[in-house]
């Protein structure tokens, strides 16, 4: 799951950087210009969903159509009737309305790279119009061959179809940087992330962390829904200990709580059933802690 993506600072990146120059009180050629050549850098990259969970991976799977294995040639991303975004500058190479596969579905060409979004409800663009990243080019939907509402991604690269995870993985991780390069020359540092649900699913899904729902199950368990005394002056969200003498780690922010599960707990998971891992390692003391996290994550 991915958080609500940044609002795009500038409506078109079209006369740039003319328009970014008109809309920063900032002195200076973007050249000669470290915070604009950021701005820059921003808003030619999107996220294709405002908010992103993958229900479906690419490769061979059990087809939820026909029953059988079959090879998936893409990912599908839970998406219910949402805005779906041009994720770089490119060329709409191929608009389609049907029934039968992918349903209603826009092919857009980015250099090298071809994105087809499918399973379309509206299409909002025309063959050979020029889009630029975060311009809305559909509407997810349920057409084609589908079992309910989603959105299709696939990629090919040379004609060759290649696995969008990674590519849309490194884009989320490329967006946190220069959004926290930005906050820095901006601000000083980064500003601290308001502490709630969706943002916390957002660093989740930076730091590439196993089971969402579980983890934040855990975190709202730990803390007492946020309020307890160590999460606030300890910015730990999950109760981890130093082994050495049982005491609290303490962390700067509580996104670095976040990547110190990944490292520290979610390192050890092999596979399996991830409740029973936590029973196994002995997370928690309390016998029937994973029963109240299976509780808690079920209201997610």
């Amino acid at each position: 799951m991915m958080a609500k993506r940044e609002e795009n600072l500038f409506p078109s990146t079209k006369g740039l950087p003319i328009s970014i120059e008109k809309r920063v009180p900032v002195f200076g050629h973007v050249r000669n210009n470290p915070l604009l050549q950021l701005l820059e850098q921003r808003v030619t990259v999107c996220l294709p969903l405002d908010y992103m969970t993958v229900n479906s991976r690419y490769g061979y799977r059990k087809d939820p159509v026909y029953r059988c294995e079959r090879f998936h040639d893409g990912i599908d991303l839970k998406c219910n009737y949402g805005n779906v975004y041009a994720m770089m500058p490119g060329i709409v190479k191929e608009v389609h309305r049907g029934n039968r596969g992918y349903g209603n579905y826009v092919i857009l060409q980015h250099g090298s790279i071809e994105c087809l979004y499918g399973h379309l409800s509206v299409i909002a663009v025309n063959e050979n119009d020029v889009v630029e990243a975060g311009d809305i080019v559909a509407i997810s939907g349920n057409t084609g061959k589908s079992t309910g509402p989603h959105l299709h991604l696939r990629l090919r690269k040379g004609g060759k179809s290649i696995d969008p995870q990674p590519f849309v993985n490194y884009l989320n991780d490329y967006i946190d940087d220069l959004q926290d390069r930005i906050a820095t020359l901006k601000f000083g540092g980064k500003p601290d992330r308001e502490l709630n649900i969706e943002n916390l699913a957002r660093v989740l899904e930076q730091y590439h962390v196993k089971y969402p729902k579980i983890v934040i199950a855990q975190s709202l368990l730990e803390t007492g829904y946020y309020t307890s005394r160590v999460c606030w002056e300890c910015k730990n969200l999950f109760g981890l200990r130093r082994p050495s003498d049982g005491s609290y780690y303490k962390f700067d922010r509580w996104e670095d709580s976040v990547k110190a599960y990944r490292d520290y707990v979610q390192y050890k998971y092999k596979g399996g059933d991830y409740l029973q891992f936590l029973n196994r390692i002995g997370y928690a003391e309390d016998k029937s802690y994973v029963l109240k996290v299976r509780q808690i994550a079920k209201t997610l």
